[in-house]
């Protein structure tokens, strides 16, 4: 990286020549959960074969806070420092996961074994590729249980850290719901085998145990008594001991040596709270018969929050658990509820669904995903304060729309469900909380919703599975239909997966060399002399099919394989061309086409001069087709990169012109050579319109001094029709086919040995 750069524009522009600023040092690894709140930072694993790459993040994210913690940074540069790294640092919080490494699938082949072999499935991962529209199809992120997907290109200074801040917001929730589950079952089996203790001191030097394994340190403490009939000046009781305090049983408190001890012990009885040290704990325990009761247990290091609500819980429940076992059953909720807006969970909405299941009801059911649009964009913006209270409110809003039967639930981040019957779960009623502003601190915001439903009926499977299959039509909703609610249906599961069968053997083919180019020829309308051909790519599968290029093409360009494939392609047709030239056919060009992707890249001119380069043409002789959609994009960025793609010298031509939505003005723009009347409007030159069609195109060119080429000819009277406009050129079935190398040259022969 080297140049100057607008500020803030781009991630990978952040780096300074006279200075690199470093984030955190990782120090040596430690539970981030038993740190102070000031101590405390979220881990984020970098893996990129890119030194640049980790710089410029670190650069982007200098002083940066997420939930009030700071950032300590892990450095990997392939997949085996990453999975080391992962063995012995606890705790990594996200992975910014780049695609392309030592392979160029290495990224994704490195998520199996994060989720499968380490069982890593807390942690959050951002997939980064520098290729453009190298985002993986619905189910491609399903299957590789990627989190989230960004363009190095895009992620912004600000939009690095919403996505930052959105992914460690998950990844809180989830460690806190397992820390809870773990937790509660803690105390669930501590309470039954305190039952089993006969007498209070036994049962005492239980809770002393079980304190002691829920916080993960050895059992070393006290519990004291004050009876119920004891002034509060009166020395306390310890009624209870373990470790290096055993001595003390049935003692009294000032014989305590540990003045720290028992001063948080006293503070705890007499304030009837818990005491938090970094010493230890002191537990107010409730009362019992023979008096209030407080547990100290030495711990040696900060208590995280998930376990201080844990301890106020087993605190809480010690004081009833002798006399009501049943007010354990209340504590589950804990893993099944939402803190933050008082919906349940994940967890509960799997236990709903099944619940349906199991039950086997006449009445039909459905679940709908509603994803708030934008808002992670609103969190950075307005902060996590004002976006806690934006999901409470629509939390609140979408409780008193759906009410029993219904099932509200919040599934992570900015994403509620509601589950319930069929003729509840419309369209129009889910988009109805959203349609007045919601009022927060004072201001008005307007949210719009994207949301996917699906029918139990559509569903093979469990609760899980159930939402998954919502959470691709979600994905596919917000690709495609953002702002609107979409229904399931099989087909986006089946397209989907036959998508991503066909790109695994695509990338199988082309990895293999078993793609191929062919030829076909363009003709001059006047004298029906060769002026050049277009390189076309096939692909012949496994069983000898050959497969439609409309089918493969869009897969390589959604996927990025279009990148490497674009420059194998360009390069074998210009290797093609240099062989025709050194033959005799020094006057003839070759168009290849250049998709968006390519367009974009942002390598493109260097790639162009690269393969230039190596077979050293003239690239006057090149012609790169583009299409209209380069209007649907950065359309001044686009227009300035095919000006300096015309400065090197090559020709660009408008393919299947009239299909797309360039308009006028942007036409001319495009500093662009010829015009290719697309195949549609030739195959309809016939009738009246379509024959106004074509001539107005050709007419269009001829203004703009454009070279007009009419491709898809099939016909001689469509050849004739063109002839009689001023078509330029043509190319088409009834001059010629697309051909392999050998049949191109026996052709050519042929046609020179005729004259």
């Amino acid at each position: 990286m080297s140049g100057n750069f607008p500020k803030d524009k781009d991630l990978f522009v952040f780096k300074d020549e006279d200075k690199m600023i470093l984030i955190t040092d990782t120090g040596s690894p430690g539970s981030s959960d038993t740190q102070d709140d000031d101590d405390r930072v979220w881990r984020i694993l970098i893996i990129d074969d890119e030194e640049e790459v980790h710089q410029a993040t670190l650069y982007a994210l200098r002083d940066t806070k997420i939930l009030t913690r700071n950032l300590e940074f892990y450095h990997a540069y392939n997949s085996a420092q990453a999975l080391d790294i992962l063995r012995t640092v606890p705790d990594i919080a996200v992975i910014l996961l780049d695609v392309v490494m030592e392979t160029s699938n290495a990224g994704l082949d490195l998520v199996p074994v994060i989720r499968e072999q380490l069982k890593m499935n807390d942690l959050r991962i951002i997939l980064r590729t520098g290729e453009p529209n190298q985002a993986p199809e619905i189910d491609v992120i399903r299957d590789y249980d990627i989190n989230d997907y960004k363009l190095k290109s895009d992620l912004t200074k600000k939009k690095l850290y919403a996505s930052l801040t959105s992914a460690v917001r998950s990844y809180k929730q989830l460690r806190t719901i397992e820390d809870s589950k773990k937790g509660l079952n803690m105390i669930l089996q501590a309470s039954s085998e305190l039952l089993t203790q006969e007498g209070l001191n036994n049962f005492a030097q239980g809770v002393i145990i079980h304190i002691a394994a829920l916080l993960g340190v050895a059992p070393e403490g006290v519990i004291c008594v004050r009876r119920r009939d004891q002034h509060v000046e009166e020395d306390l009781m310890i009624i209870a001991a373990a470790g290096d305090f055993c001595s003390l049983i049935d003692r009294p408190l000032s014989e305590m040596s540990e003045s720290i001890t028992s001063r948080l012990l006293r503070e705890s009885l007499d304030n009837r709270c818990n005491v938090f040290h970094k010493t230890g704990v002191a537990l107010y325990l409730g009362s019992h018969t023979r008096g209030d009761m407080s547990c100290y247990v030495a711990s040696g290091t900060p208590i995280s929050d998930v376990d201080k609500g844990l301890l106020e819980i087993f605190c809480n429940n010690i004081a009833l658990c002798a006399d009501n076992i049943s007010f354990l059953e209340s504590l589950k909720d804990y893993a099944f509820t939402d803190t933050l807006v008082g919906l349940p969970n994940r967890n509960a909405l799997e236990e709903v669904i099944n619940r349906y299941i199991d039950q086997k009801s006449d009445v039909p059911y459905s679940l709908a995903l509603i994803d708030i649009d934008n808002f992670a964009e609103i969190n950075a913006a307005l902060g996590q304060e004002y976006g806690d209270q934006l999901l409470k409110t629509a939390a609140d809003r979408l409780k008193a729309r759906f009410y029993e039967p219904n099932t509200v639930a919040r599934v992570g981040g900015d994403t509620f469900a509601v589950f319930g019957p069929t003729s509840h779960v419309q369209k129009k009623a889910l988009l109805q909380p959203f349609v007045n502003p919601f009022q927060i601190g004072g201001e008005l915001q307007l949210l719009s919703i994207t949301a996917g439903i699906v029918p139990l009926t559509e569903i093979q499977g469990r609760g899980s599975e159930a939402i998954k299959d919502a959470s691709i039509v979600l994905k596919q909703a917000k690709n495609q239909s953002r702002g609107q609610v979409v229904m399931f249906h099989h087909k986006m599961v089946d397209d989907a997966r036959s998508r991503l069968q066909m790109l695994r053997n695509l990338r199988s083919a082309f990895e293999l060399n078993q793609l191929f180019l062919v030829f076909q020829p363009k003709l001059k309308l006047s004298d029906l002399s060769v002026t050049g051909f277009e390189a076309l790519i096939r692909w012949k599968d496994s069983f000898g099919r050959f497969v439609s290029p409309g089918e493969f093409i869009p897969l390589a360009e959604q996927s990025g394989l279009i990148i490497r494939m674009g420059e194998w392609i360009l390069r074998n047709a210009i290797a093609e061309l240099a062989l025709l030239r050194a033959k005799g056919y020094m006057n003839t060009s070759m168009a290849v086409n250049l998709s968006v992707a390519q367009l974009e890249h942002p390598d493109v001119l260097e790639m162009l001069m690269r393969v230039i380069g190596e077979n050293n043409i003239d690239p006057s002789f090149i012609e790169l087709e583009i299409t209209e959609s380069i209007a649907m994009g950065d359309i001044e960025a686009n227009l300035r990169r095919l000006e300096k793609i015309r400065e090197i010298g090559f020709k660009l031509s408008m393919d299947d012109f009239g299909t797309g939505f360039s308009s006028f003005t942007y036409l001319q723009k495009m500093p662009i050579n010829c015009l290719k009347i697309d195949r549609s409007f030739v195959n309809r030159s016939n009738t009246k319109s379509g024959r106004e069609i074509v001539e107005m195109i050709v007419q269009l060119g001829k203004t703009l001094g454009l070279n007009v080429i009419a491709e898809g000819v099939e016909e001689e009277v469509q050849g004739v029709l063109l002839k009689e406009m001023g078509c330029h050129e043509v190319q088409g079935f009834f001059y010629a086919k697309p051909m392999e190398r050998e049949q191109l040259h026996q052709w050519l022969a042929a046609r020179k040995a005729r004259g």
